[in-house]
């Protein structure tokens, strides 16, 4: 497993989540992230924001901690979207291994952000953020799906761009049930 810092690494960006001072990922998935940065035009960069996260780190239990407390906020906000909180507050694998990773997209010199509110941007305001910059996204989205990402099933998730690395194998019959 890798343990990348701040900074630009080959093409790729690394902008760990605070509190977060590095970002853990597996070797192959770094490798495939590479192979997805070498497919899209020198103006859109990906920006590899998470990875792994040890439950028993002070972290991986802080990041626990917190998530209870926003399943509770955005139960009570979001009284209709409840079905969403164990898709938005699990930890969605990233507490397994360095395969299940968070990405953003830099389009020109501009970091492209669609959960401006977190994941407690509303929908509306999601929704009009991934219209103005779509074909960015689409393109990002369309090429790690083709380097043997699968891109989480949930709209905010996919928002966030969280995305696990599956062999190719299993990334075609994953396909079908994940974001399109």
């Amino acid at each position: 497993m890798l343990s990348l810092k701040n900074g630009v690494h080959g093409r790729l960006e690394v902008v760990p989540r605070w509190p977060s001072r590095r970002v853990h990922i597996d070797e192959k998935a770094w490798e495939r992230l590479r192979a997805v940065q070498l497919t899209l035009p020198a103006s859109v960069r990906l920006i590899v924001t998470r990875g792994y996260e040890p439950r028993a780190s002070r972290l991986g239990v802080a990041r626990r901690l917190f998530r209870k407390i926003g399943m509770r906020a955005f139960g009570a906000f979001f009284h209709a979207r409840r079905e969403e909180i164990a898709d938005i507050f699990g930890a969605n694998g990233h507490d397994e291994d360095g395969t299940h990773i968070d990405v953003s997209i830099r389009f020109g010199e501009r970091r492209l952000r669609f959960l401006p509110l977190g994941v407690f941007t509303p929908i509306s305001l999601q929704d009009r953020l991934a219209a103005k910059n779509a074909a960015a996204l689409e393109q990002v989205k369309a090429a790690l799906r083709e380097c043997g990402f699968r891109i989480h099933r949930n709209r905010t998730e996919s928002l966030q761009i969280h995305c696990d690395f599956v062999p190719r194998q299993l990334s075609e019959e994953a396909g079908r049930h994940t974001d399109q």
